[in-house]
């Protein structure tokens, strides 16, 4: 054998504090139950949180023992009772007789500070904890006979159990802490685990960790979905939260956005070719007859447990799939079940689909342990209800109905989704075997209860919308002029409207209108905005494709242009579409008729004239005509406002005012403050500013002869009485408004959308232009 030198070998050190003292503090331990002899009273302010294993002294875990076992029976803690509970246990002389008791109390003025004390006490208690697993560590790794596995499993969990346990907890806190640890690692089980034996594997190993049963666990978890709820939160903070008053859609009035549905037919009804014909609409941004998609491409998610990859591929072909690029945004799971949820999530995050379906309930279910009666049939719907809200995207679960044409199973599935549909055949004396009724069911977005007559065609499996069940007291003229409303708004997407604009837009009164309109809203195919201080508008929303740009390292997403509000006066030609102003209520409630007349008219695009002076002048802006309203023929026959004199066409009727000197003269922009004077370009006329909005970047104006209006900062212009700004390029500035506000920037142009700057700060990119009055001179 060779002899390897001493020095080759790995030398460990070890400070050996065999000298020191484990750490306590006896003083503190002493004091504790001095004031608890002394105020009875006092034990109760500690023993939730205190135990006997946190006394270093071995008397004292004695003594603090006997004022637990008295306090938990009612009886009191002084000296006389301790004394003879330990005589009677045969601890007296142990503990030091009625000598060391005595002098507890001696030592001790009052229980003041026993909280302070306690904490202390188990301070130096968990010291020498990690002390005691440290030796425990060193002991075990000098075991060759177990497994170096089992070793570290074994130090992981003693080293977390004692420095994850809070420090000096009461006893609500611990039990939370317990709660708490165990929720989130069966949580992490559930969500993360995506193979079921595997997962099971897992639990049983927590559940016996933690002295429990696998079903204790799924008890817990369902438990976690189903009690959620927010802190108690103030009306501002809800809206804050809501983040829009608007309900937002995938299709109006029949898919909602983030939430879960529930599609319940009988067999053989079609309820899975009607749900592949509606994400069609959805990626194609169509509308199934008076339903009307708010966008095109959206990711749709299919799980499919019903039908085989062979009779999916078949239906979609036949539906058009194949058209265009449909098929790039579908994918498709076949064979999942509840117990693959973690695959689930995995899906969510990474493909981040806009619509899923899950066909069906019972195959998703299928290797439950629970009956369709029971309550716990239902907690993967509470499980997707949470998944919806928290990736943004809408569950359509397919499900089957019972015999009297009601959800089948327990009342708990209804109950976990927000939307109900039911899907069933038209038993009519007049309908054939394939005209189908769909019914909402159940809604939180809208009004439950209505119906929609379709019919099947077998052929090539679609669905032909015929219309809505008529209801009950409900004329044909109220619903021809719903039609004619939707028809209206879905050539005219996102321009706001007033029940006036519609009334004489379309030729029926205010108060029908009015009527039409509400009744849209409630069935959600319009969406409707309402303001305090201002006329309710209704529109009809078409979602725009957002733009990604990339600076610094840091993705900015930025929207398109959205939705715009409309009045029948038409924008300058240099004016964006959605600085067209908008008529404060007061007015459009108190207007007359012929006053109304002047400005509900037909919009008119400006003259290729004004165009060109426009242009020259640099300050031309392209007018999109697809936000113009569509031009419809006056109703001379229905109002005294109708015809061609209400008109306000851009031509050169309208002449530059004499106060204004040579262009060269003027600022580009103007300084807007409030009681200001400027020109509106939109009006042709003097304008005088009463309130200033910069997250709107509006003005509330008075308008000659026109009442008040609210205008965009860029259809203002300067005059001879405008207040003037002392800015120029090169200027260095500090920005009083919006989310960057107080950051530093320089001044790189002037142009007539706005001051254009670069901030001092890299990190931060300046986007947009401001105005002078949301500037000041650094």
């Amino acid at each position: 054998m060779v002899a390897i030198p001493y020095s080759y070998t790995e030398e460990l050190e070890f400070s050996h504090s065999d000298s020191k003292p484990l750490p306590q503090n006896i003083g503190a331990e002493e004091a504790i139950l001095g004031g608890i002899l002394l105020d009875p009273s006092a034990i109760y302010r500690v023993q939730d949180r205190l135990e006997p294993k946190h006394f270093y002294i071995g008397a004292h875990r004695d003594i603090y023992q006997a004022c637990l076992k008295l306090s938990k029976k009612g009886e009191p803690t002084d000296l006389l009772s301790v004394s003879s509970w330990l005589s009677d246990q045969n601890l007296l002389a142990r503990i030091g007789g009625r000598n060391k008791l005595a002098e507890l109390v001696g030592r001790t003025v009052s229980a003041v500070n026993i909280d302070k004390h306690a904490d202390t006490v188990i301070k130096k208690y968990k010291r020498r904890e990690l002390i005691r697993e440290g030796n425990r560590t060193i002991k075990l790794a000098y075991d060759e006979n177990q497994d170096l596995v089992d070793i570290f499993s074994t130090v992981t969990n003693k080293i977390k159990a004692v420095t994850d346990t809070p420090v000096a907890p009461t006893k609500d806190e611990y039990q939370r802490w317990k709660h708490d640890r165990l929720l989130s690692e069966v949580t992490n089980i559930y969500t993360t685990v995506v193979e079921p034996s595997f997962r099971y594997f897992k639990l049983d190993e927590l559940a016996k960790e933690h002295s429990r049963t696998t079903q204790f666990l799924e008890h817990l978890y369902l438990k976690s979905l189903t009690a959620v709820c927010s802190q108690l939160l103030t009306y501002e903070e809800v809206k804050q939260l809501a983040g829009s008053t608007v309900r937002e859609w995938l299709v109006n009035g029949l898919v909602p956005k983030s939430t879960t549905i529930l599609l319940a037919a009988d067999g053989g009804i079609g309820k899975t070719k009607f749900t592949y014909g509606i994400a069609k609409v959805m990626i194609q941004g169509t509308q199934f007859g008076k339903f009307i998609a708010t966008g095109e491409k959206r990711k749709i998610l299919y799980y499919q447990g019903d039908e085989s990859p062979g009779d999916m591929v078949q239906a979609l072909e036949s539906l058009g799939y194949s058209e265009a690029d449909i098929g790039t945004y579908v994918r498709t799971r076949f064979g999942w079940s509840a117990e693959n949820m973690p695959a689930l999530i995995q899906d969510l995050k990474e493909f981040q689909p806009d619509f899923v379906v899950i066909d069906s309930l019972s195959t998703a279910n299928k290797y439950s342990v629970y009956q369709e009666s029971q309550m716990e049939y239902a907690r993967p719907i509470l499980q997707m209800t949470g998944l919806a809200t928290q990736y943004k995207t809408t569950f359509l679960i397919i499900h089957h109905t019972n015999r009297e044409g009601g959800v089948r199973g327990t009342t708990a599935i209804r109950n976990a989704v927000s939307e109900v549909w039911t899907l069933t055949k038209d038993n009519s004396q007049t309908a054939t075997p394939y005209d189908r009724l769909l019914e909402i069911n159940k809604s939180r977005s809208r009004s439950s209860g209505k119906k929609y007559r379709m019919y099947f065609n077998p052929e090539d499996i679609s669905f032909t919308f015929l219309g809505e069940e008529p209801e009950q007291g409900s004329s044909v003229s109220e619903q021809s002029a719903k039609d004619a409303l939707l028809e209206f708004f879905s050539k005219n997407r996102n321009i706001k409207f007033t029940v006036k604009e519609l009334a004489h837009r379309l030729g029926y009164s205010d108060s029908h209108t009015r009527n039409c309109l509400l009744g849209l809203a409630a069935d959600g195919l319009i969406s409707r905005e309402c303001r305090e201080g201002y006329a309710t508008n209704y529109f009809l929303v078409l979602e725009s494709v957002t733009s990604q740009s990339v600076a610094n390292g840091q993705t900015e997403a930025t929207e398109a242009e959205g939705i715009v509000e409309y009045t029948s006066t038409p924008p300058a030609p240099h004016q964006h579409p959605t600085s067209t102003p908008h008529q404060h209520p007061i007015d459009l409630c108190t207007a007359g008729d012929a006053e109304v007349g002047d400005y509900l008219s037909t919009q008119k695009p400006p003259s290729k004239k004004v165009e060109s002076e426009e242009k020259n002048n640099g300050q031309f802006l392209s007018f999109n005509n697809q936000q113009q309203p569509e031009a419809l023929p006056d109703n001379n026959s229905r109002g005294a406002g109708g015809g061609a004199g209400g008109v306000i066409v851009l031509d050169d009727n309208h002449p530059t005012p004499a106060i204004f000197a040579t262009e060269s003269e003027l600022p580009l922009l103007p300084l807007i403050k409030e009681k200001g004077i400027y020109w509106s370009s939109s009006f042709k006329r003097e304008v005088t500013v009463f309130l200033i909005f910069d997250e709107m970047s509006e003005v509330s104006c008075q308008v000659p002869g026109r009442g008040r209006w609210s205008l965009q900062f860029t259809d203002l212009q300067f005059c001879d009485k405008s207040p003037r700004h002392d800015l120029s390029v090169g200027d260095r500035v500090v920005i009083l408004v919006g989310k960057l506000k107080e950051t530093f920037a320089t001044i790189t142009d002037i142009r007539a959308d706005g001051i254009w700057l670069k901030s001092d700060d890299r990190k931060k990119r300046l986007t947009k232009p401001y105005w002078p009055h949301q500037l000041a001179k650094a």
